[in-house]
């Protein structure tokens, strides 16, 4: 057995004696390696999601205009239809009150041409010889 006595740290290759590790310069590449692949790759996933979230916004946007665009097209509809309804009604009311009107005069006329056939009925019946006794 030798008599040298060697610290922890003088036994390990690449360590100094104060602790401290001496990094070999392949390492060191690897590790500059890494960080500019690991940045690159931050960089590309930020892009990606800035590209994601500008055609999420997009299409929200084509599908707002178009919802909009159909909500007004229905609205139109709507109304186009009830104008159409309105005077489609207001077209049978003038109609049926004209019936109505016409009714009213022939009832009127019917009405008038009674009262006149019964008071000649009654006259004649009065004028006939032994009707008044």
């Amino acid at each position: 057995m030798s008599n040298t006595t060697h610290t922890y740290d003088e036994a390990r290759p690449g360590t100094s004696s104060d602790g401290v590790a001496e990094a070999s310069p392949s390492a060191v590449r690897l590790l500059e390696m890494t960080a500019r692949d690991t940045e690159q790759w931050r960089a590309e996933a930020r892009s990606e999601a800035e590209a994601v979230v500008a055609a999420a916004r997009e299409e929200a946007e084509g599908l707002r205009e178009s919802a909009r665009s159909e909500a007004a097209e229905i609205v139109n509809d709507a109304r186009a239809e009830a104008y159409r309804v309105r005077e489609e009604t207001t077209g049978l009311r003038k109609r049926h009150d004209e019936e109505i009107a016409q009714l009213q005069q022939v009832a009127s006329e019917h009405k008038e041409q009674l009262r006149r056939h019964l008071t000649e009925m009654l006259d004649r019946v009065e004028s006939t010889p032994g009707a008044g006794e």
